[in-house]
């Protein structure tokens, strides 16, 4: 499971965005949890999650990322998914998590102006 990690200013907000690959399943979902949580507390802003690269194997990660959700929060901070996978995609429309993660994708993204 790797993580990459970049921060931006989005018109004086501060901004980042995680980048988290690889599969997941109940024996590798702890280390999702690791990494995801660490960058929700050593960041600051708005939480861009991209999940283009992980490869769900079961539900396991659906808990996490809805944690991750809950302690952003918590922290005073926003969490998004971008680049939703179609599988990833189903399973947040079958389970009705639309509502709680919120989605978009990674080149809708826009600093500044319009």
């Amino acid at each position: 499971m790797g993580k990459n990690v970049t921060f931006r200013n989005d018109g004086g907000r501060e901004l980042q965005t995680v980048r988290l690959h690889g599969r997941v399943d109940v024996r590798t979902v702890g280390d999702l949890r690791l990494r995801l949580h660490t960058a929700i507390d050593c960041g600051r802003g708005r939480l861009r999650v991209n999940v283009a690269g992980l490869e769900l194997a079961d539900q396991a990660a659906l808990g996490v990322l809805l944690g991750g959700v809950r302690r952003a929060r918590r922290s005073g901070r926003s969490m998004v998914l971008v680049d939703v996978p179609d599988d990833l995609g189903r399973l947040l429309s079958a389970n009705r998590l639309g509502r709680f993660l919120q989605v978009e994708d990674a080149d809708l993204f826009h600093v500044g102006h319009a």
